[in-house]
Formats: structure tokens, sequence, C-alpha cells
């Protein structure tokens, strides 16, 4: 089906270039009878207009992805020249004569001009297949040879016939893809012979010489191209080229395949010849652009910074003299101290580089300066001197020292804002920064439903060994409500006996705290002594009416619904710590939820405790499940089918989300790239003349779509990869601007090394932080609004780089033009859970992309390429009206993880 789709949009297309564009219907023709006698009515000077304000623009090794454009083009122009019966000039065909004779090709002349032309288009596209190395440089000077023959036969068309200007402009558009590719391999080539000619001591003249010639005649060649003269241009890019390649076997090289496999490093920068002569890098020097950062280390990161660029942005600023992470430190001292260009903390040891460096004397590729077994960001947080293991010259190292130390950490919640922070102090021979975390639990409902509770359930866990700690609580007096301050305790949860204790807390009601020492660390709750006293003691009406005993029999056992309470527990109310409950004494199911109301409430309790120094008689429930809810926790699971219906399931709970969002940018305005139906002609026009021919194709839209799908599959896809992209071009077509996923693709994503490396850096810190605040994952939940003061959060985003897709093989592989550099990601966990100290789960890793073009795209090199041009009028054009609309692309995996939780 897209083959026949295909060969429609072929047909449409010779349509339009022959009858279409400007209203012309005729294409080609010769002296007409009203012009008898007078001067040819030419396309030569249209051409010439048209050539003069295309973009030479260079910046880019490969010459291929020209050449495979022009040999779409050519392909075109044959079925033009069919159609319309164009002929050659005399001129033209003098030159091809003249061309043919003295390289012995004469006997091709026995064909006629159109059979030499479409064969000619058939050498030329063998020899694009055969004569490329890397995409940079050619074997041989045969695709020029015969690049100058299809220009001769080109230019004798424009100036014999009368085209109308679509298929003027096609006509550019080819010579221009001819002349652009002749510049790039000729200014690859001579790079690489000035590189060898600079270090040969043997034939150093003569190979300086053949330089000389090479670099005059590319020059010619660029005059000629300045006064109109194409056929000589041509040929001078062709001379240049045989000049660089007598040069180069002069010095003993010969470009081929070994050429550029070669695995010496004659400069010592661990990057081989080969892959340097490929890149355009000096192999012959350690730093080619001479900004004072060798090639490797440029060339580790080149997508940021270019190892054959001096100022690599273009700022006024040196690759060298930037600071490329924003640590503190410039690329160039960087480079002095061997850290890492793009990372703010080489060393992952909490300080940045910078601050290593300015401010703290440690070294900042080195963790543990003093290898006393505190890393340097340790050192900085205990205050010791982080050159010498023994700071104090007690004669025990600093890791085995006690430190006193404390973190706080605060709670203010837009929900709950009574306790706005938690301090926790303790002595420790580890920074207890690191080891232990203070989070909010609002996921257990056994404690963040109790009655009487202020603020939220604290969780403190810490993986440091301690003697006594000591917590102290800061409430917002304001906040509490008709809780009277005088009356706020400290209780914490025995999981072991399944009990609530309380502790002997100290209040400051002049600073607004209540502290407390403790020897373990575990869940605390700040509540209201008096209304929890209330409650605890309190003997209900259903107990009066009982007469219950303490084994919960006696009274009026009556049990209408069959649930297995009483009526009278469920009219008068049943005593949980959650409060007073009430059921519907009819319904064995009140809440409908599946399980009977006795089932929910468990068995009837009864026995003595003492809390805040006050003995309390409790009888009642200690509910497994509420019957007065179907969903206990709101998690969305009905209380039958939840394993913990007191605990909140915490599937797909997000804990990372990148600036951003899907289809918008960190600011929450819609992303450049997403936007469709805003620009005009001229505003394009305004980016590139070159967008005037697509302007001119945008009555057809088959035809732009033709040139995108070209361009998509034959330069940047192969294999299953046409498919995808393909599919994505349908999908932009079909104008729903749904989100779009494709397995293959997803699969290709997932297999990527920047992918796998991403993945596996966030699940080793969501493990990490797990064992340190004893899996409470909810405390991991992204929120927006706190993410500047969330240390997972800011971790991730200082030290993980996103997926991108911007190698070599990704370009020609298919996921440059699919995905390219990943927009952002989204980071849930879901089937969690905690077991005998044993945690496991499922992180869904959502990374995601926009299929659309901003402005930037189809500035400098890609606006020379016509299916990107045709691209951005089809997302952009305001004739469209937005029809054609760019969509999310979206890459989902599921990645395990388990760990343990430490004791």
């Amino acid at each position: 089906m897209k083959n026949k789709i295909k060969s429609m949009l072929s047909i449409s297309l010779s349509f339009a270039i022959v009858f279409g564009g400007i209203g012309q219907t005729v294409v080609a023709k010769g002296i007409n009878d009203a012009n008898q006698g007078k001067q040819k009515i030419s396309s030569e000077e249209n051409v010439k207009q048209w050539l003069s304000e295309y973009e030479f623009y260079e910046d880019t090794r490969d010459g291929l992805i020209y050449e495979k454009v022009a040999i779409n083009e050519l392909k075109r122009f044959v079925t033009v020249i069919k159609d319309s019966n164009a002929k050659l000039d005399s001129n033209a065909r003098d030159i091809l004569i003249g061309e043919l004779d003295k390289t012995g090709d004469f006997k091709q002349l026995d064909m006629n001009e159109l059979e030499m032309f479409e064969q000619l288009i058939n050498q030329y596209e063998q020899a694009v297949q055969e004569e490329y190395l890397k995409e940079v440089v050619l074997k041989s000077d045969l695709l020029l040879k015969i690049k100058h023959r299809l220009t001769i036969y080109l230019w004798g068309y424009a100036s014999n016939n009368d085209f109308n200007k679509p298929t003027e402009v096609l006509l550019a558009d080819i010579l221009f893809n001819f002349y652009l590719s002749d510049k790039i391999v000729n200014k690859n080539a001579i790079g690489i012979l000035k590189d060898i000619s600079d270090q040969s001591d043997q034939n150093g003249n003569k190979i300086k010489a053949h330089l000389d010639n090479a670099v005059k005649m590319s020059e010619k060649g660029n005059e000629f191209l300045k006064k109109d003269l194409g056929i000589p241009a041509s040929k001078s890019y062709q001379n240049a080229y045989k000049q660089v390649l007598f040069g180069l076997e002069k010095a003993g090289y010969t470009f081929n395949t070994e050429f550029f496999e070669s695995t010496s490093d004659t400069d010592g920068d661990t990057i081989t010849d080969g892959i340097e002569f490929q890149e355009g890098m000096n192999p012959f020097k350690t730093d080619t652009d001479g900004d004072g950062l060798k090639d490797n280390i440029e060339y580790e990161i080149k997508s940021s910074i270019s190892p054959t660029k001096y100022d690599t942005d273009h700022n006024g600023i040196s690759d060298a003299d930037e600071d490329s992470d924003g640590d503190g430190l410039n690329n160039k001292d960087e480079q002095v101290y061997q850290t890492a260009l793009m990372k703010k903390d080489s060393d992952q040891d909490s300080l940045t580089d910078g601050f290593e460096i300015q401010q703290f004397d440690s070294l900042p590729n080195k963790d543990d300066t003093d290898s006393d077994g505190l890393s340097d960001g340790d050192e900085f947080a205990l205050k010791t001197n982080p050159n010498t293991a023994d700071s104090d010259n007690d004669e025990i190292t600093d890791s085995q020292e006690l430190h006193k130390q404390s973190i706080s950490q605060s709670l203010n919640q837009p929900d709950q804002s009574e306790i706005t922070s938690v301090e926790v102090s303790f002595s420790a021979t580890d920074n207890i920064n690191k080891t232990t975390r203070i989070t909010a639990n609002k996921g257990n409902i056994k404690t963040a439903n109790l009655y009487g509770l202020i603020g939220f359930p604290v969780g403190i866990k810490t993986q440091s060994e301690f003697d006594k700690a000591g917590l102290k609580f800061t409430y917002d007096e304001a906040q509490l409500g008709d809780t009277s301050e005088h009356d706020l305790g400290i209780i914490w949860y025995n999981e072991d006996e399944e009990m609530f204790e309380s502790l002997n807390a100290v209040l400051d009601t002049s600073k607004n705290t209540i502290s407390v020492e403790t020897t373990q660390l575990s869940e605390f709750m700040i509540v209201d002594k008096k209304k929890w006293l209330e409650l605890w003691s309190k003997e209900t009406d259903s107990s009066k009416k009982l007469g219950v005993k303490s084994d919960g029999s006696g009274g009026e056992e009556i049990d209408s619904d069959g649930d297995g309470l009483y009526d009278t527990y469920e009219t008068e109310g049943m005593k949980t710590p959650y409060g007073i409950i009430y059921t519907n004494p009819d319904m064995k199911d009140s809440d409908e939820d599946g399980l009977t109301d006795g089932q929910e409430m468990g068995p009837f309790r009864t026995f003595t405790f003492e809390i805040f120094g006050i003995t309390i008689h409790f009888e009642g429930f200690f509910p497994t499940s509420l019957p007065d809810q179907k969903d206990s926790d709101g998690d969305g699971i009905f209380d039958n089918e939840d394993s913990k219906p007191l605990y909140a399931n915490l599937s797909n709970l997000v804990i990372f989300q990148s600036d951003r969002p899907e289809g918008y940018d960190e600011n929450g305005n819609v992303a450049n790239d997403m936007t469709t139906n805003d620009y005009t002609g001229d505003e394009m026009t305004d980016i590139s003349w070159m967008f005037h021919f697509q302007l001119l194709e945008s009555y057809f839209p088959g035809i732009l779509f033709d040139e995108f799908e070209t361009m998509s599959t034959s330069l940047f896809s192969t294999g299953e990869m046409e498919d995808v992209v393909l599919d994505m071009i349908d999908h932009f077509e079909d104008g729903t601007g749904t989100s779009y996923s494709n397995q293959t693709l997803t699969k290709k994503a997932s297999e990527h090394e920047t992918t796998k490396d991403y993945v596996e850096f966030v699940k080793n810190a969501l493990v990490d932080e797990l064992k340190k605040n004893g899996g409470n994952l909810a405390a991991l939940q992204f929120d927006k609004s706190t993410k500047e003061t969330n240390e997972f959060y800011q971790y991730i985003q200082d030290n993980a780089s996103y997926p991108t897709f911007s190698t070599w093989d990704d370009r020609i592989g298919g996921l440059t033009i699919t995905v390219n550099d990943t927009w952002g990601n989204t980071i849930s966990v879901k089937d969690f859970s905690v077991e005998n100290n044993h945690f496991k789960g499922v992180m869904h890793v959502r990374l995601y992309d926009h299929f659309g073009l901003d402005q930037p795209d189809v500035e400098k090199v890609y606006v020379n390429l016509a299916g990107f041009r045709a691209w951005f009028v089809l997302q952009h054009h305001e004739d469209y009206d937005g029809e054609y609309k760019p969509f999310v692309t979206l890459m989902e995996m599921d990645i395990p993880f388990e760990g343990e939780l430490s004791n």
C-alpha cells in the first residue's frame, strides 16, 4: 500500500512541476509561432537567480546526504524532460562531446541525449554508493567527473528551455546539492592533506605544492559560483580533488576503508588516527582547534563542544574558558584536575568540583582525598579536614570518631501545616545527612488517621549506629485549632506489639517546640493528649447497654444481620484508635465492599495499659479495615481486594518528572516544536530563501509529504526503522495530534547505551534511597512545589544525563529522525511491596519526545534539506490551518528493582 501511495505521489509531483506552481501550462518549449525570429525565452537566468539565493552553509562533514537528495531530484527532473520534450542546447552538446571524446566515451554518442542523461544519472547513483568513505571523502575523482557532466546537461537544459518556476527551482536545487557536496568533500579532503603535509618530512615540498594547488582550485570553484559559472566551478572542484589525491600519494596515503580504520594513535590522545581523520581532527596534534582542550576530552562530549572549533557556540568565549557543567570550574581547569566537563560533581562526593578546588581544598576527582574512610562531602558536613586522616590529632581517625550532628526536615504541608519541622540529633561516626531520612508518612492509615493526631506521622530511619537520639518538633500554634499547645504529646507505634506508646516529652512554649530523647527511631506522632485520653478511656454506650464482660460477652446479644457484631455495637458505636465507628445493624456489609462488618472490625479487645502516665482500660476494636468505607486507605482498591487495606497502595507513584512535561516547555507554554498554523510564507522565507520551493509546492501537500518521506527513508533510517518513521509521518498527516508509541521504536530506544545508563543510574539511586528511609516509597512522591528541596529529585537532576540519540549510527539508523534528544521523562513506581526487610517493585520509565520542528531545526544545516523544509511547511504554514499536527512520542519500559532495608 505504501509503495502504491508513493507511486501516486510521484505522479502528482510530476503533474505539479509540469502544470502547477504559478499557473503556467507550458513547461518547455522552443521558439513559438509568436516569437519567430526573436531571442528564445530561457530559464537560465532564473536558475542563476535561484542559486544566488541559496545558502552554501558548510558546517558539516557529511557530503553524502546532499548527493542522495540530488539523486531523488534528478529522477523527478527526468520525468519533466520526458513529459515536456525539453531539449539540450547546442553549446552544452558540444561541451559534452568534447568531454566524452577526451575520456574515450565517444561511443555513448550513439544514444540520444535523454538516454545518455539517464545513463549518467544511473552512473551517478552507483558512484555515490561506491565512492564515498565514511560519508566525508571520495576514493577517487570519478563521482566529481560524473557530476561535472550532469552539470553540463542541467545548464544545457536550463539555457535552451522555458520552464515554469517549480521546475526552475528544482533545477537550482539539484545544482545546489551538487555544488554543496563538492565543496564539502573538497574541504574535508584538503583538511586531511594539510594535516599530513604539516607533519611530513619526506616529499614535504611536493605534498605542499599539491595542497596549495588544491586550495587554489577549490577557491577558484567558489569564485566561479559567485559569477554564475556553474560548469567551470564543478570542473574546478574536480581538479582540486585530483590534487588532493596526488598529494596523498606523495605522502604514502590512499583514501580507502583502511585509511579510516587505522588503529594507530600518532599523537597519543587515545583517539585512533582513523577516527581523527574521519571526524576532522588532526591525528598529529593533541589539540586540533588550539583552544587549550585536548581532542579526546572534547570528543567525549562532542555534542556540547567540538574538538575542531575554538568557540563551538560562537559566543566569544573559547571552549576552554567555558564552564560547560556550571560547577564553578572552567573547562581548562577541569582538564588540569582530570574532572568531568559535563558533571558538576565528578567524584560523586556531594561537593561540586569548583567548591572542592576553590573553597575546600580537596581533590575533585577523588571522593576521599585523605583516604580516611570519610568522603570529602562527609568531611565538609562533619567539619573535619579532608587532607588529614586525624583532624584533631587524638590518634583516632576521623572515620572512627564520634561526631555530634543534627539534621532537620521541613514538614510544612499545604493540607496539614500544624507541625512545621523536625530535627534529629545524635552522635555517630558517619555523616547522618547521608544515612538518615525524615519523612511524612501519609499512606499508613493505622497512624495517619489516628484520632487526635496533629499533622502527619513522621517516619525517622537511619543506617548509622547511635546510643541515644534527640527529636525536636516545631509547631505552628496558630494552626492548632481547638488544641492547646499544653496538651501536645508524642507517641510512637510499636509494630511488634501493634500498640501505641507514649514518650516523656519536653514542651517549650517560648520556642513552640516539643522534644524527646529516644534509643530507637521509628514512626512518631504528635497528638492532642486530651482528645487521645478522652477517646481511649471513654466508655461507649454500647458497652453500658451490653454490660460487656472482659471477654466481650454478656448483655443483649442480638446480631440481626449475622455479621458477627451485636446490633448495640453497630448502633451505639464501636471504639477504635480512629474514633467511634457506626455501622448498619440490618446490613451484613454496611459499606458494600465485599467484607462483612465483623470481618473488618476484627475481634473485640479489652486490655489495660499506661500512656502519658495514666492507666487506661481499653474496650474496643482494632479494625483490619474500616466497615464504613469501601476503600479504607483511599488507594482505589476495595478492601476485599486489597491485601493491605490500611496501607495505601503506592502503584504508579510518580517519583521523578523532568522540568519539561509532555508537549510543554519548562514555563508551562506549548513547546515551540508542537505549534502549528503560526508562520506566513514571508516569515518562512525570512528564515531562508530556500523555502520558496516548498511554498510553491504547498498547493500539493502530497508533494511535500513525498519529500518528507523520501528524505526520512533514504537518508535517516534503515531496515525496520524505515517502517517506523513512515508510520510516524502517517500519524502526523492524520492530524489527530494524539500521543504515539511503537514497539520497534521503544525497543531500539531502550537498547541504546544512553538509555541504559540513565535507567541504571535512576534505579540505583531509587534503591539506595529506599534503603536509607526504611522502604518509605511515599516519601519519594514527586511534588513540583517542593522539588527544589527534594534531595532525591535534585540528585537525579544534577547527575543523570537524559537519553539522547545523536550518534552517526543513530542518524542513519532512524533514532535521530524519530526522536533525537528526548524532551523529558517521567518515572513512577508500581507493584511495590516490603516484606521481611526486603523490598521490591517495578520502576516504570516513560521517555518522551516531540515529533515536530521548531525554527532552529531548519536553520543552518537542515535548511539545506528539502525534506526538512517540507516538514516545517506542513506543520507551520498558516494556509494549512493546523491540519497536520505534531505529537508526543512515547517510549515506555518497566525495570524491576529490589533491595534490603537497613537494620
